[in-house]
């Protein structure tokens, strides 16, 4: 047995993960999402370290074996955002179109070296980071980084919080501006803050750190332009909740959700224009919700009722769509949720799954 935050793992895994409890002095204090390979011997924290984030991120091994390699993580959920930080030794990993295919993720991610430094590439680009420098990336796009030893702090948003007015499809952006050192000095008085903090104050610093993100992304800094931000944030919110709550019904469609949000469709259509339009955002949370439930050992359901739940109700249909957006059907993902790995080769540590895991944290965002 393993215990890690007082909860205990039937099946000892190489990394500490789970979830601990807030500050014993705040009795409603927000829990956090924690791991560690620091009890390790050293010769082990590295292996232990990739394999455990290998359904996320595939750490490459370095020219020369390390001596040790002790790596740290801290998560807070906070109403829709999560806040990592992490100490990690030098290295380089990647995020490939496999792990896009496996988890399923596209969030939208602000970092920020504490120290260090690191180079980070996409297809299309080249940013040398330097502490204090805030970024913007696409966890729905690979991405290739080599890194100092450096501690750092990572953002996590769903892709639906960002709002139109910011301009970016995918891609990633450097924040050199006032706006962007707003809120990068804003990340670390959360990092400071979020573990002493309760539920509310929390959910109240989210709904901040929120309007800060609109600022720093918003196009321009005129206060037209970045008041713009929030207010389409807040329609896209209240927009996406709408269509969770009818994912059960098979017709629910533009139509139906301009009624229920009453807004007229041109104004839908252009809310949802960044994210791939509004039939496509319907059928990505249908299926989210579908692979949530499926990466869930503790649900029961079969794949058609699951399938049924969220609207999608020919198995035939429902298993092409999945295997196109995640490059694995249905049957196969539950397979390997019960066997206890997302796909072959890639274990997923008995711990986080009976504690969580930080894949399975950002989903819940």
């Amino acid at each position: 047995m393993i215990e890690v935050g007082g909860f205990k793992a039937a099946d000892p895994s190489p990394i500490a993960a789970g979830i601990l409890p807030g500050d014993p002095a705040q009795p409603l204090a927000l829990r956090c999402l924690h791991e560690t390979n620091r009890h390790l011997p050293p010769q082990q924290q590295f292996d232990a370290w990739r394999e455990a984030n290998a359904s996320f991120l595939i750490h490459h091994s370095p020219p020369s074996r390390p001596e040790s390699y002790e790596a740290e993580a801290t998560t807070w959920s906070f109403g829709r955002l999560a806040l990592t930080k992490a100490e990690t030794p030098g290295g380089a990993y990647s995020r490939t179109a496999e792990c896009l295919r496996r988890d399923g993720l596209d969030h939208w991610c602000f970092s920020m070296a504490l120290q260090g430094s690191r180079v980070h590439r996409t297809r299309d680009q080249i940013s040398m980071m330097q502490p204090g420098q805030l970024m913007l990336d696409s966890l729905a796009q690979p991405f290739e980084v080599a890194r100092t030893r450096s501690s750092w702090l990572f953002l996590y948003l769903p892709r639906d919080l960002l709002p139109e007015s910011s301009g970016l499809a995918q891609g990633s952006r450097m924040l050199n501006t006032p706006e962007g050192q707003l809120l990068g000095e804003h990340l670390r008085l959360l990092a400071a803050e979020l573990p002493r903090m309760n539920a509310a104050e929390a959910e109240r610093m989210a709904e901040a750190t929120q309007a800060m993100i609109a600022l720093a992304v918003a196009p321009g800094s005129r206060a037209e332009q970045a008041t713009s931000g929030p207010v389409a944030a807040a329609q896209i919110m209240r927009l996406r909740a709408l269509i969770r709550a009818n994912l059960g019904s098979a017709t629910f469609g533009p139509a139906r959700l301009c009624r229920l949000a009453r807004i007229s469709r041109s104004q839908l259509y252009r809310l949802f224009e960044i994210h791939g339009g509004v039939a496509q955002c319907i059928q990505r949370e249908r299926l989210a919700a579908a692979h949530r439930a499926l990466s869930n050992p503790a649900d029961l359901r079969s794949i058609s009722e699951i399938g049924e739940s969220v609207g999608l109700f020919d198995p035939s249909s429902f298993s092409r769509m999945f295997r196109r957006s995640y490059g694995i059907s249905p049957r196969e993902l539950r397979l390997a949720t019960s066997a206890g790995t997302h796909s072959a080769g890639s274990q997923v540590p008995a711990a986080a799954w009976s504690a969580g895991s930080f894949p399975a944290l950002l989903r819940l965002l």
